[in-house]
């Protein structure tokens, strides 16, 4: 009769955890990476709402602000997501 392997489901087990540790991290760095890059275009883009004259510079650090709060909030849904 066959010998069974000892210690092979606990490799696979360990070796699955850590493929899912690196999804949830590159997920998460993923997310880390959209808010920066969304940042930027956020200012960007109201820089040239205000160059256009359509806002004033106080409205548009007012805009940049509240677009990088919504940002920040929604890396947090997403890091919430990978890591549960």
């Amino acid at each position: 009769m066959g010998k069974k392997k000892r210690g092979t489901k606990n490799k696979n087990t360990s070796e699955n955890i850590s493929r899912v540790k690196k999804a949830l991290n590159t997920g998460f760095l993923f997310s880390i990476g959209i808010a920066s890059v969304a940042k930027d275009n956020a200012e960007k883009l109201v820089g040239e709402i205000v160059r256009k004259g359509s806002l004033n510079e106080k409205q548009g650090r007012k805009l940049v602000s509240e677009l990088v709060k919504r940002s920040k909030k929604e890396k947090e849904r997403v890091r919430k997501i990978f890591m549960s």
